[in-house]
């Protein structure tokens, strides 16, 4: 199970399977203006996007953290080389990793059980057991209604974040496991036809309001993001929303042309989503709940009834499920009134019928107690542990198995290119509803979290890198109706067995001998600070978070409480808490995993009330093992298709935001059981596994031999008030003044809150106080120079130098006199998480941490070690060496990332830093070579230091001036130093459009076209270098909108006309490659825009089936070309300008977007930045034209001379001689040379009439 929370809302999802959506997963880029341009797609945004996140591959790797949020879910785990880019990071020891741990808001079923007010818990009081057993209480803003004429349930939640926006989310209560045999995908179907069928919908668009749907397990959700008041016409949004949610939910049209759209649509939806990656997910799932309908109704449904169902069939499933009595509506927002609200609620929806009628009308909404309606397989073993079925409604869905030992199954196909394991264990929801639920919930997250610690410290000594990542996962899940324990352990196929027994084998250990005390004290220490954090930060939590979390809690049968009740509960039961407890759920948690094989011995042994006596022993439901079909004469990874040289991953601009991966859904896809129709690739030899050897494997660890961890000592300061004070008497640091200043200025700048000061070391410091999150801050050191000082050449110092040392930094994760476990407890205790970054033209460390308790010293004195002692290892080289090749290896077999790769190198190159090293390159690099590389860059003089967050100004300044103050001065000698830029390769046509051929069992497609684009900072005004501020004596509004010459003088001016190109081009490749020809799912246009480099470029990434995936890729490239003959509209730009400025100001509230504002405005490569741009981007935005636009868009390159394609396809290897295939790729050469000669007609002409529609 994955967990998404943000500062205290949680909402859940798993890994295994996503939910389908009708509008396109529109993937969030570097966010703002001024980082990167959105990757977005206008009218639409899913929710996956927003608040289901995982680590995004090639994105950043994750120090430790306990501040993430949610504790009715958690998740720990650690990626170790599995990027597109292994983004090294520096934090809690491990420098990578992350953890999820802390204290929820429970959410509760219907609003109450009955009891009386004083029977809840109202004030902190000393548990004892009858206390214990005392109802939570339940929000107090939480206002929750039924209305009386049809039945529809209402939730409204007043909440002040985003201010003057509100969020509406319709819920029906039917998802795919509704369906019958004839119905799969019909669910979601319903859901695309209803919700873009909608011409109320429509009339949202150009109001600042984002909107979209999704199908899952159990239900359907239409959701609308909205601000209060339209900007069109100054009226209230809110009853416009409402209207609209009426009609998409139970007043569709439903018009046969538009089934057939979204019929295209969801086939489309399907075979774009149908990776390797979703295909091990459907294994996943289908093995997990083998025994009911979640291992099999997968939302997308099947394709051959997909492309039969009529409009009969949609308005019969219509009818039977979309009432009001089966539907719940929750808004959440800014509004002053609650009752305004429900006021609205009734009289929009009161007038509905209560249900629909005919023979298959769907009965009261009793049917949906329990949802999903599955019966599932637990495995838990104590028939009396109270945990479970005191919890359950009336044993509804429950089920006890027998202590038998599961049988692994295995999932072999030859796109998998590592070994995984996945251990299952699924238990009922556990219910939160009193002060003992709450207290078996905080003891899970500390056993989890102290788990997670061990792994890393144990797999971080290491010497060859055998797991390549592991997570931890105990969670809820309201889509499945279940909680899931899950152990999953990635390796390298040659190491699969030492792995497992390596990660079995800890958690036995944890299992037998517990938590220490040491331990035990930190990580109870860290969870409760963290939730002190947290009930400081009640009434900063967006509204989306809030509703989800409500919805979630809703599903799962929680109380649902704010952040200050929960931390008051949660301190009203710790002191009741004891270490041996603990480590009595720790055996009943983990026993699954340690005991696997040994269950009848483990149920009669004498030691069985060891276990926590409301759980008891659990056993192993299911273990899924994925591998490849095929390994190298040495037992490693080997890539598939056609060969490569590198990875694509430079595609993207820095993005330090929260992690980010969009769960898209997919179909039921078989297993392929033709290995014939696959080529085999040269030199491979079969890799294959019986159950009974992994059983075996796992079993054996019960014999291997065992002892109790060691506890550490932790620091309470890296550098102490000694060694400090000494630094400051031999340093004597001060502050100095800026340039062009007399005195150094400590006071805000009165239009942005921002400080900005320099040290007399060449530090640079920008800071602004702000109070979104209460009690945390952010701190991001820059250091200009990035991949883009690597040698264009394999060498010691050459390409991948500087990816490889921060990856190797990271992995020594030790730092001055202290080793990796104890600098990672002392981030544990602190609450710091910490990545550490480069992209090719910055290195970036940025820390999230605690603010007050000495939060900030403890950040600053990691920085001062890390730059001023940093320790180095051949071990952590080798280790980041082999992270990398095993990225290289799966490159592959990757459809879209070797497409992409393709496109990039033909338009960069080979010896180039915006493509990841190969071997070779790799095995060049030396220790001494990156970490001179590295180091050169992370001297003083070089160094910005951005501050975002609440904290004492004061204390900032004083640990600033003490700790970084203290560094040696020291410039960057850049004589010593290639420093790149982009060299666009002119090649040939044929050398500039390739295709991909990737061997599979299952057809997919996918394109991108990739040319030259401005870069950010570009000066078009002929005065690059001079003067960026506007004319003396003029105001800014005269300024901008006197002449085009003098607003292209801004330095925003070409950031500011992108961003705005970018939306408009984005809302007409979804209008015409998507909606109006059906050619794809997915379309979108992105802007690569760089900081210090002088040139950038844009990307489109399209999907389609192979036969359409021509056709969508000339569509696609039509549309970018057609705004010459198309001109671009005054409405296209308002809409545009409302949509960026609305997303901004809603961003201004998220302190990893102001952060991104602050960055670079000390910054000497990138001169055109200060602090005026922030201070006049709004009135940039509103002063741009569209006569701007295009002095933006003439600069991309669109000819057929400037531009780079690459369409991939996968499928069954193509035979020579085969007449009709070679027909097609004849076809196929002959749509792309029509596409290069602008004649989109032709080559569709020409698809046609080969029956490529």
């Amino acid at each position: 199970m994955r967990v998404v929370s943000t500062k205290g809302s949680v909402s859940v999802a798993s890994p295994r399977l996503g939910r389908a959506s009708a509008g396109r997963a529109r993937q969030r880029g570097p966010r703002g203006t001024l980082q990167g341009l959105r990757r977005k797609c206008p009218v639409t945004t899913s929710r996956a996007a927003r608040t289901t996140t995982t680590r995004k591959a090639g994105s950043k790797y994750e120090g430790v953290v306990c501040a993430a949020k949610g504790l009715s879910s958690a998740r720990a785990g650690c990626m170790r080389g599995s990027s597109a880019r292994p983004l090294a990071s520096a934090g809690g020891g491990s420098m990578r990793r992350k953890v999820r741990v802390s204290i929820p808001i429970y959410g509760k079923l219907g609003g109450g059980s009955g009891r009386t007010e004083s029977q809840k818990l109202g004030a902190v009081t000393s548990p004892n057991e009858s206390l214990l057993e005392q109802e939570l209480p339940e929000h107090p803003m939480l206002h929750r209604g039924i209305l009386k004429s049809n039945g529809l349930r209402y939730v409204v939640l007043p909440n002040k974040v985003p201010p003057q926006r509100f969020e509406a989310h319709l819920e029906i209560h039917v998802g795919s496991v509704d369906e019958n045999e004839r119905q799969q995908g019909l669910a979601h179907l319903v859901e695309h036809v209803t919700f873009l069928g909608s011409r109320k919908r429509e009339s949202l668009l150009g109001t600042g309001t984002r909107s979209n749907a999704y199908t899952d397990f159990h239900h359907t959700v239409f959701h609308v993001h909205a601000p209060n008041t339209n900007s069109t016409n100054g009226k209230a949004m809110l009853p416009q929303v409402l209207s609209a949610l009426r009609e998409i939910a139970f007043e569709p049209d439903l018009l046969p042309s538009r089934l057939e759209k979204e019929r295209r649509a969801v086939l489309a939806e399907m075979q774009m989503m149908n990776t390797i990656d979703y295909r091990v997910d459907v294994q996943l799932l289908t093995y997990l709940h083998e025994e009911n309908a979640l291992g099999c109704r997968f939302p997308i449904g099947l394709e051959e009834q997909i492309k039969q169902w009529t409009r009969e069939d949609l308005i019969e499933f219509h009818d039977k499920w979309y009432f009001p009595a089966n539907a719940t509506l929750y808004v959440v927002g800014d509004f002053s009134s609650t009752e305004e609200v429900e006021r609205l609620i009734e009289e929009k929806f009161s007038d509905i019928p209560p249900k629909m009628v005919g023979e298959q009308a769907a009965v009261p909404a009793s049917r949906h107690q329990v949802r999903p309606p599955v019966r599932h397989a637990y495995g838990n073993l104590d028939k009396d542990a109270k945990a479970y079925f005191m919890n359950d409604a009336e044993g509804e869905g429950l089920s006890i198995t027998s202590p038998n030992t599961v049988k692994p199954s295995i999932f072999r196909h030859p796109l998998l290119h590592e070994f995984s394991i996945n251990m299952f264990c699924k238990l009922p929801v556990m219910r939160v509803r009193n002060l003992n639920d709450l207290k078996r919930s905080f003891i899970g997250r500390i056993v989890l979290s102290v788990l997670k610690f061990r792994l890393n410290s144990h797999f971080a000594s290491d010497e060859e890198l055998k797991i390549t990542s592991f997570d931890l996962d105990f969670s809820d899940s309201g889509r499945e109706g279940c909680t899931v324990t899950t152990l999953t352990v990635t390796a390298e196929p040659q190491h699969w067995k030492e792995a497992v027994q390596l990660a079995v084998n800890e958690v036995r250990r944890m299992k037998e001998f517990g938590i220490t005390k040491s331990e035990y004290k930190h990580y109870c220490e860290a969870l409760l600070r963290d939730s002190r954090q947290l009930s400081e930060q009640a009434g900063t939590v967006p509204s989306i978070d809030n509703l989800d979390f409500v919805m979630e809690s809703d599903a799962l049968g929680h109380v649902v409480m704010d952040q200050k009740q929960s931390h008051e509960a949660l301190e009203s039961v710790v002191d009741s808490i004891e270490l041996e407890e603990v480590n009595s759920y720790a055996r009943s948690i983990l026993s699954y995993i340690s005991d696997f094989g040994n269950e009848e011995e483990m149920m009669a042994a004498e030691d069985k009330d060891l276990f926590a006596e409301d759980m008891g022993p659990t056993k192993a439901t299911s273990i899924v093992t994925c591998i490849p079909a095929y390994v190298d004469k040495d037992g490693g990874s080997i890539a598939s298709g056609q060969s490569h040289q590198r990875g694509q991953n430079s595609m993207g601009q820095m993005d330090h935001e929260e992690l980010e991966a969009i769960l898209e859904q997919g179909g039921d896809i078989p297993v392929p059981d033709e290995e014939s129709k696959i080529d085999i690739p040269e030199n491979a030899v079969e890799f294959n596994l019986d159950a009974d050897e992994i059983a075996s494997a796992i079993s054996e660890v019960r014999s291997m031999p065992l002892e109790p961890v060691e506890d550490f000592e932790v620091p309470d300061n890296l550098i102490s008030d000694e060694e400090l004070d000494g630094l400051v008497q031999n340093v004597q640091p001060t502050f100095v003044p800026l340039q062009g200043q007399q005195h150094v200025n400590s006071s805000p700048d009165p239009i942005t809150g921002i400080v900005q000061k320099k040290l007399s070391n060449g530090v640079a410091v920008n800071y602004c106080k702000t109070d979104n999150e209460p009690q945390a801050a952010m701190i991001r050191v820059v250091a200009s120079g990035g991949r883009g000082v690597e040698k264009a050449m394999a060498a010691s110092s050459g390409l991948g130098a500087v990816a490889l040392g921060t990856r190797a930094l990271s992995e020594v994760g030790a730092i001055g006199k202290w080793e990796r476990q104890q600098v990672e407890l002392f981030c544990v205790s602190n609450l710091i998480h910490f990545v550490l970054e480069t992209t090719e033209e910055f290195v970036v460390l940025d820390f999230h941490f605690a603010s007050t308790g000495g939060g900030i010293r403890a950040v600053m004195e990691m920085i001062h070690l890390l730059l001023q002692s940093p320790r180095w290892d051949e071990a952590s080289l080798t280790r980041a060496k082999q992270a990398y090749r095993a990225h290289y290896s799966s490159l592959g077999k990757s459809l879209e990332r070797a497409t992409l790769n393709n496109a990039l190198t033909a338009m960069v190159g080979k010896g180039c830093c915006f493509l990841d090293p190969v071997p070779e390159e790799l095995d060049a690099v030396t220790l001494e070579g990156a970490a001179e590389v590295l180091m050169a860059q992370l001297v003083s003089e070089n160094l910005e230091v951005n501050v975002v967050g609440d904290f004492d100004q004061g204390e900032l300044d004083d640990t600033i001036l003490k700790l970084l103050g203290t560094l040696p001065r020291q410039s960057v000698d850049w004589s010593k130093w290639v420093d790149h830029n982009i060299d666009f390769v002119r090649g040939s046509l044929e050398a500039n459009n390739t295709k991909f051929l990737l061997a599979d069992s299952d057809e997919r497609a996918c394109a991108y076209v990739i040319g030259p684009a401005p870069y950010r900072w570009q000066d078009i005004s002929g005065s690059d270098g001079g003067d960026s501020s506007s004319p003396s004596g003029e105001g800014l509004l005269d300024f901008l909108s006197s002449s085009p010459e003098e607003r292209q003088e801004h330095p925003l001016f070409m950031s500011v006309s992108l961003s705005l190109m970018a939306e408009i081009i984005n809302s007409r490749l979804f209008t015409t490659v998507r909606d109006s020809l059906g050619l794809t799912y997915d379309v979108s246009f992105e802007l690569q825009l760089l900081d210090r480099m002088k040139k950038s470029w844009f990307s489109v990434s399209v999907t389609s089936t192979p036969a359409k995936i021509d056709d969508a890729l000339d569509a696609s490239l039509h549309v970018l070309r057609e705004l010459t003959s198309r001109r671009v509209s005054q409405q296209e730009l308002e809409r545009a300008r409302r949509t960026l400025l609305a997303r901004h100001e809603t961003d201004l509230k998220d302190n990893s977007y102001l952060i991104g504002l602050l960055t670079h405005l000390q910054c000497d490569t990138v001169p055109r930045k200060d602090i005026k741009c922030l201070q006049e981007l709004t009135s940039v935005y509103n002063a741009a034209t569209v006569s701007d636009i295009y002095e933006a868009y003439n600069r991309l390159g669109l000819s057929d001379q400037e531009i780079y394609t690459c369409t991939g396809v996968s499928g069954e290897s193509l035979e020579e001689g085969d007449p009709e295939k070679q027909k097609q790729l004849e076809a196929a050469a002959a749509i792309a040379q029509a596409s290069q000669n602008g004649n989109l007609f032709e080559a569709i002409r020409i698809a046609l009439e080969n029956g490529m529609n």
